[in-house]
């Protein structure tokens, strides 16, 4: 468009603005927030941690699009105050819904999601050689198909063996600061 002197101006130069202010501002127009989503990359971020698993739909520059946070379930031994368990089929149930929510809230289509980052605290999940969870809780139980499948990192079950550890005094030892832990 020319610029032209007189009133015709005034309007091309507020239209001009206007336009300015839209594309900088995307939010307050409906039909550019849905151009520029068309074009965004986006990541999905994933944190497992002691109870709860959460995700985060970001844009490539690291704004927060959408998050949520779902609990996980930790099961506690009541005759065992050293026994924490988790599931890892409950777990992943948690992440599908996190991930899903973070999506359906925010309307980015999963096509413009370019990326997945995963955390996950410290433990010990058991399977056999396919995959199937196998139980590490005590009892007639422990190591066949079951949900309780995750020794938790704050789980002391093994005190007496990282003792017996300790007391040899092995060179091995300091490799790991001069004492296990019984902490994953």
């Amino acid at each position: 468009m020319e610029f032209q002197a007189g009133g015709g101006g005034v309007f091309y130069r507020t239209a001009v603005l206007h336009y300015l202010f839209l594309t900088s501002c995307p939010h307050h127009h409906p039909y550019l927030v849905k151009m520029t989503q068309a074009k965004q990359e986006y990541y999905i971020g994933v944190d497992v941690g002691t109870g709860s698993a959460r995700a985060a739909l970001v844009t490539k520059l690291g704004k927060v699009v959408a998050s949520s946070t779902q609990p996980t379930k930790t099961w506690r031994d009541p005759h065992d105050h050293r026994i924490f368990e988790q599931s890892t089929t409950d777990i992943w149930s948690c992440l599908g819904v996190a991930v899903r929510e973070c999506l359906t809230s925010s309307g980015v289509p999963k096509e413009r999601v370019k990326g997945l980052g995963f955390d996950a605290t410290c433990s010990l999940a058991v399977t056999d050689l396919q995959g199937e969870p196998v139980l590490v809780s005590k009892g007639e139980e422990l190591g066949k198909k079951g949900d309780r499948n995750i020794v938790l990192w704050a789980d002391h079950r093994a005190e007496k063996e990282a003792e017996m550890i300790n007391a040899t005094g092995s060179v091995v030892l300091d490799y790991v600061g001069g004492t296990m832990s019984v902490s994953f």
